[in-house]
């Protein structure tokens, strides 16, 4: 989902693709990490002052804080000893490449494509209606464009995931060619179309996919899970949605694309992933700018309106032998902005990409720490999709 001041989720694949380093903390804290007491995240002096249009670092009176801008620029924020003790001695963000002419080359997607040692990206696409996929080369810190060598277009890229050496990219699709998912060699760049449509109707628009596979009582099971948006009709001058939003599974031995979680259960779903044994799935939805806790947003006129409490929720799900989905409940919601890229670590722990940083919830959900966006874009009064394009190295983090 193109979304608003969500540099967090640009590079939140980056940050899962980097090398695990598991190492304790030094008994002299590092100068790049701030350590904040669980109780400022529910209860501060009667005197705080927060808005919705920044950063809860940018709240007022959170004790060790005092509202210094040294303070709140830290790059890791530390809830919970967990997420501390993923952190290195050392452990920095370095910029590791930044766009010369200030495009949006990692506005979405983020796929470690761990074999190759890369970064496939997605551009962009609400401002002119197109958007491309890039591929950054981890061991010289390079550029690239996708250039498909077989004919086949991926139009307008927005989500995907690496799979047994391909990778799955969710299409937007045009009006000419379908909202589509598609697979790409990151040997050869071949790429063909594997979905484009239920029964004769164009998909809507696949935002984000993730393969899952677990091994079930008839022997193991993968099925390729995505959600489907009107990304398409919004954004890239696509046909009026044809189907009503929902997530599908798709099963390639039975040969069998099935809706699996409707819009009752998520209004518009957005990012997806699933647990390392393949039991658990989780989906983040993704409110319209008219319905009230999306946020503070900025009108064409320039009129900034505030519209509550700029929440978005994290579900999570059972899923049984069969594939299916079962017992919905709320794993998490974002303080601010949307909840869009998502990470499931080997631990279970839930890594998702919001306006404030990479935050890193427990498998329970409990919000461990976060690296923090404010160390990227610097203090933001008012979410923004013009923030200049950045993309971040963590170091030693595990």
């Amino acid at each position: 989902m193109m979304t608003l001041g969500l540099v967090s989720a640009r590079w939140l694949a980056v940050a899962a693709c980097m090398s695990r380093i598991v190492a304790s903390i030094e008994s002299s804290p590092n100068t790049n990490v701030l350590i904040l007491p669980p109780s400022a995240t529910y209860n501060l002096p009667i005197n705080f002052s927060g808005n919705v249009s920044q950063s809860f670092l940018q709240t007022s009176d959170i004790p060790s804080i005092s509202n210094s801008s040294e303070a709140i620029l830290k790059p890791f924020i530390v809830y919970d000893e967990e997420f501390a003790s993923l952190l290195a001695p050392n452990a920095s963000l370095e910029l590791i490449y930044s766009d010369p002419e200030g495009n949006t080359v990692a506005h979405e997607m983020g796929i470690w494509v761990w074999d190759y040692n890369q970064v496939w990206m997605a551009s962009t696409s609400p401002d002119n209606d197109v958007s491309y996929a890039y591929i950054l080369d981890l061991y010289s810190n390079s550029l690239k464009l996708l250039n498909v060598t077989n004919g086949v277009p991926v139009v307008n890229p927005n989500g995907g995931g690496y799979y047994e050496g391909k990778v799955y990219i969710a299409g937007d699709g045009n009006a000419t060619y379908p909202p589509s998912i598609y697979i790409v060699d990151p040997l050869t760049y071949t790429a063909e179309v594997v979905i484009d449509s239920y029964f004769g109707l164009r998909l809507n628009g696949p935002n984000d996919l993730v393969w899952a596979s677990r091994q079930c009582s008839n022997g193991s099971r993968s099925w390729l899970f995505f959600t489907d948006d009107p990304l398409s009709y919004f954004y890239n001058g696509g046909l009026r949605p044809q189907l009503p939003d929902a997530t599908w599974r798709f099963d390639p031995i039975d040969q069998t694309l099935l809706p699996v979680v409707d819009r009752t259960d998520v209004l518009v779903p957005n990012g997806i992933r699933v647990n390392k044994n393949g039991t658990k799935l989780y989906i983040t939805d993704t409110p319209t700018p008219l319905v009230y806790g999306t946020g503070a947003s900025i009108s064409s006129s320039g009129e900034i309106a505030f519209n509550g409490s700029a929440s978005s929720a994290i579900y999570e799900f059972d899923l049984s032998e069969e594939g299916r989905p079962s017992n919905k409940r709320l794993f998490g919601i974002a303080e601010r902005g949307i909840a869009d890229g998502m990470h499931l670590d080997d631990d279970g722990r839930v890594w998702t990409g919001e306006a404030d940083g990479i935050v890193v919830r427990s498998p329970t959900g409990k919000v461990l720490g976060m690296v923090n966006a404010l160390a990227i874009q610097g203090i933001q009064t008012v979410d923004s999709d013009k923030a200049p394009l950045r993309i971040s190295h963590l170091r030693g983090i595990g």
